[in-house]
């Protein structure tokens, strides 16, 4: 293959919509990604502002903004908060200029809401006869006696996170075309479904005994307003997150019981017992320099939520719950609130000046971190030399509805993700990969110890110089890091020891995992891709040659082995679970694992792809063997040239429920026995 051939061949992968939709959604997550310092000399400065219009939001909606609501927030460490708007409105003026000239061009975003209670609720027809009038739950819990069945892939156990799909065991609740549909996984019918059709787009839920909660969107564009000048006004996205609490009792009568609506963009969300967490981020984009202070009004800038709770009206976060945390801030809100769903208390909001990218959650903590870069830009703007790359880390600790800033920590590096980070014993371990510049060369992977104050006692650094973390998983005293370039070192960190982690032993194969899940104590699953090294005449190009799944035993810590390991498909081969764990489903009581699969096969000269879900049955004995493919396709497999994806017919989740399983796709849920993968029927949604 010449680099033409090359070249052609990765024009034609079409990237599937599942993936779409899951970058779409990332990209906003990592907005706040990067905290830019600029050390500009006068001249640059000058010469860049001069052709940057800086735009403003109005809000003009004629919502009554409500006084702010007194909560009983607490901060266990003393920080700096805002007094008034003149103080709030100069701090983001400071930290606008000392940020990025990029968001310095964006415009400020300020959002409104009123509160809107118009999800119909249709109660449909069973599918087959026989099904009964009323599908009320039996108790106050939805939970059937029948205990065999999956639930979300967690990080930590006790701490749930939202998914698309969630199941009781009776029933199935599955978030599909901004609906949700209610299916009794006895009956195999849908008997309801919950539609948005008021401009909010649902992410995910929650399942708590009789309550739903949807975690939505809420966003609306608006218009160009004034003249092409300077004082141009630009009326941007207006974006917030919204939990809607539902009472499931009654499958047939659904009722929307409760929302609470906040600022930002969602970041992420953790539930445990009946509190949930919702986190987000509010960009403040620019505060308009040719406008006055006395001009902007106060709700322009500050924080504002709803909670049916307590009225319809819109409330602005108070000025005693806005804080700032010295070193972290940008321009920018980090909004939590949090909230028992079973009762009617009202939500307690808490914004800090700042931003926030991945969350990780113990049943007793939540850490929010932030990406900081600073940037030497006085060698000019065709070469930016990184001098310094540092997570802030932010620990709250959580009591019930309560959430309690507790103290911030840093640490050389960025992480890659939420399993980057873990929490044992008081300690908080997080894994980072440290880029001292453009140059990849430079690149090392680190693994820190912090005490409970967030104070780092113990490190190993400098690990696999050149490459970066593709997937961390800590279990118990270690911790398991993947890095890559060519090849996949395995690392294996013990730390059993916190003032003193060390590497115990390392294994180096072909490719990558993207993902370490846990089989038991002493193996471990990889999920990622196959690799090989190619010079295609113009230098080494590391090319993806398929999907890989290894088991790892690592019973001798200081020389792990790659016990089994099996290939899926060939080079543009992509599963969802590469990217999102919740897409992973694993039970080593089944010997089953399972995930969503679009696979391409070039074995025969012409693109073949199967879409649908892949089972295995693995065990020590006897490693990974292929049950079946579940397509929800007519044909299962699609000849053509080039990549092919049905978005209608992409199986999003697997489930089981006993020895069924369930595929979910958005024009379907199939159901196969699990013994024999024979297909027992699909169900229309």
């Amino acid at each position: 293959m010449n680099k033409k051939d090359y070249i052609e061949a990765i024009d034609e992968i079409k990237v599937p919509e599942n993936l779409k939709r899951e970058v779409l959604r990332n990209m906003d997550k990592k907005k706040n990604k990067i905290a830019l310092s600029l050390s500009l000399s006068a001249a640059c400065v000058a010469a860049v502002v001069v052709g940057i219009m800086i735009p403003m939001h109005f809000r003009n909606t004629g919502n009554k903004i409500v006084k702010p609501q007194e909560q009983d927030i607490v901060i266990a460490q003393n920080l700096p908060n805002i007094k008034n708007y003149k103080e709030l409105y100069k701090t983001f003026r400071k930290l606008q200029k000392e940020s990025n000239v990029g968001s310095m061009a964006k415009g400020i975003l300020s959002t409104d809401i009123a509160m809107q209670e118009s999800a119909t609720i249709n109660a449909d027809s069973a599918i087959s006869a026989g099904a009964s009038k009323s599908e009320s739950s039996s108790s106050s819990s939805n939970s059937t006696s029948n205990n065999d069945f999956s639930k979300t892939n967690v990080q930590v156990e006790g701490v749930d996170e939202a998914d698309i799909v969630k199941t009781d065991g009776n029933y199935i609740y599955y978030v599909t075309n901004n609906k949700i549909v209610i299916v009794n996984a006895q009956s195999k019918n849908v008997i309801g479904r919950i539609n948005f059709y008021d401009d909010k787009n649902i992410n995910e839920i929650y399942i708590k005994d009789d309550k739903l909660v949807a975690i939505c969107d809420d966003y609306e564009n608006n218009d160009y307003v004034g003249t092409y000048r300077e004082d141009r006004i630009y009326y941007g996205n207006d974006r917030r997150t919204v939990a809607r609490v539902y009472n499931i009792g009654n499958k047939r009568n659904v009722k929307l019981e409760r929302e609470v609506e906040v600022d930002g963009y969602y970041l992420n969300s953790r539930m445990i017992d009946n509190n949930l967490y919702l986190v987000t981020n509010k960009e403040i984009y620019s505060v308009c320099r040719n406008y006055e202070i006395d001009e902007l009004k106060e709700e322009k800038l500050l924080p504002s939520y709803t909670d049916s709770v307590i009225g319809k009206a819109e409330k602005c976060v108070a000025y005693d719950d806005i804080y700032y945390i010295p070193g972290g801030e940008s321009s920018s809100y980090l909004n939590i609130a949090s909230f028992d769903v079973t009762k009617k208390e009202s939500a307690r909001i808490s914004s800090y000046i700042g931003a926030g990218e991945d969350v990780y959650a113990s049943e007793n903590n939540l850490y929010v971190t932030q990406t900081k870069r600073e940037y030497d830009m006085s060698i000019g703007f065709d070469g930016i030399s990184i001098f310094e790359l540092a997570t802030k880390i932010y620990k709250f600790k959580l009591e019930g509805s309560n959430v309690i800033y507790m103290c911030e920590g840093e640490v050389p590096g960025s992480v890659l993700n939420q399993f980057s980070m873990d929490e044992k014993d008081g300690f908080f371990r997080i894994a980072t990969t440290n880029s001292i510049s453009w140059n990849d060369e430079e690149d090392t992977n680190n693994l820190y110890v912090l005490d409970e104050k967030l104070n780092i006692v113990g490190k190993v650094e400098n690990l696999a110089p050149g490459e970066r973390i593709y997937s961390v998983r800590f279990m118990g005293k270690r911790a398991y890091m993947v890095t890559f370039v060519e090849t996949d070192p395995l690392f294996v960190i013990d730390l059993s020891d916190p003032t003193e982690p060390k590497v115990l032993g390392e294994l180096k194969i072909p490719g990558f995992s993207n993902y370490l899940h846990p089989y038991d104590d002493n193996h471990i699953i990889g999920i990622g891709e196959d690799t090989t090294v190619v010079d295609y005449g113009y230098g080494n190009v590391v090319k993806t040659t398929g999907m890989k799944m290894a088991l790892f035993d690592v019973t001798d810590p200081t020389n792990p082995i790659e016990m089994y390991t099996t290939k899926i498909g060939d080079s543009g081969t992509y599963s969802e679970a590469l990217d999102n764990h919740k897409a992973f489903l694993f039970s080593k009581e089944k010997n089953l694992l399972a995930f969503p699969v679009t696979i391409r096969d070039d074995s025969t000269g012409k693109y073949k792809t199967i879409q649908g879900a892949i089972v295995y049955n693995l065990d020590l004995e006897n490693g990974f063997n292929l049950k079946g493919l579940i397509s929800h396709k007519r044909d299962n497999v699609i000849d053509g040239r080039y990549y092919d994806y049905n978005y209608n017919t992409n199986v999003e989740r697997i489930i089981y429920i006993g020895d069924e399983l369930f595929t979910l796709s958005p024009e379907m849920i199939k159901v196969t026995d699990l013994k024999t993968m024979s297909e027992l029927g699909d169900i229309d949604i």
